[in-house]
């Protein structure tokens, strides 16, 4: 029994140890989102330490190779990332997140009152029509231009215009590839895949989250299209993949000879 004791006294000591000489550095952070980012929990698990970001998405907090960040907030969908030695090295950490749309519960408010007399209500309730809501329900919306607005029109198949946002693009870029009756032109996809990043980011997004120059965007988005640019891309659920892909495409844009400032 006092063996067994000893035993486990040594192996708590050295585990101990060996979490003392775990040694960490501070990194400086930064949300990257479309939307609002103040208040994003950042915890580092590893460590059960934490923060919360400022309004412009920046924090610290210190970190060790393999360690694990999870992030977290109403809106966006959490994240789990894991520390590589990149991050420990240059002490930045860029934590890209995805908006996430919330599902409430249905309620319904009946115009009558109810009598207690669950026969007598049921036979008296009028039938409630389920209307179903999903995301393809935008292409039908019509949205008024706002001040960040592009003053812009692009014609996304024949004969037809659609305004504003993205979404309509992105479905006009859907059109063309189903259409059967002619195959479209190398230089037709990259005008379209041209004009759907236009949509989607907006010229201070890519400058301010990719470090490219708001006069150089147009030449850095005509640079990612001639990388042959995949086009899965853009389909619903791989916003964080496009987003990795772009930081990529950034950092070698920004290293290339056409790239240099």
């Amino acid at each position: 029994m006092k063996q067994y004791i000893l035993l486990t006294a040594i192996l708590v000591s050295t585990f101990s140890l060996f979490a003392q000489d775990i040694n960490r550095v501070e990194v400086n952070g930064k949300i990257i989102a479309q939307n609002d980012v103040e208040g994003v929990t950042i915890f580092n698990s590893s460590s059960n330490k934490g923060t919360t970001a400022d309004e412009n998405g920046d924090f610290k907090i210190e970190v060790a190779l393999n360690d694990i960040i999870e992030v977290s907030a109403l809106q966006y969908v959490s994240v789990e990332v894991q520390v590589t030695q990149d991050v420990v090295d240059s002490r930045i950490l860029r934590l890209f997140l995805v908006e996430e749309l919330n599902k409430l519960s249905e309620v319904i408010l009946l115009p009558s009152l109810l009598t207690g007399e669950i026969h007598v209500d049921i036979d008296s309730t009028q039938p409630q029509r389920y209307i179903e809501m999903h995301f393809g329900d935008l292409r039908d919306m019509e949205f008024a231009q706002d001040r960040y607005s592009e003053v812009r029109n692009v014609i996304t198949s024949e004969g037809q215009f659609y305004n504003g946002v993205d979404f309509a693009r992105i479905f006009g870029l859907n059109k063309l590839f189903k259409r059967k009756d002619k195959t479209p032109t190398a230089a037709e996809l990259d005008s379209k895949y041209t004009d759907v990043l236009a949509a989607k980011y907006s010229q201070a997004f890519i400058s301010g989250n990719f470090n490219i120059p708001q006069e150089r965007v147009s030449e850095f988005i005509a640079y990612v299209n001639a990388k042959n640019f995949d086009e899965t891309l853009l389909q619903d659920g791989n916003e964080m993949k496009l987003i990795e892909y772009l930081n990529g495409q950034s950092e070698l844009f920004l290293k290339s000879n056409n790239g240099k400032e």
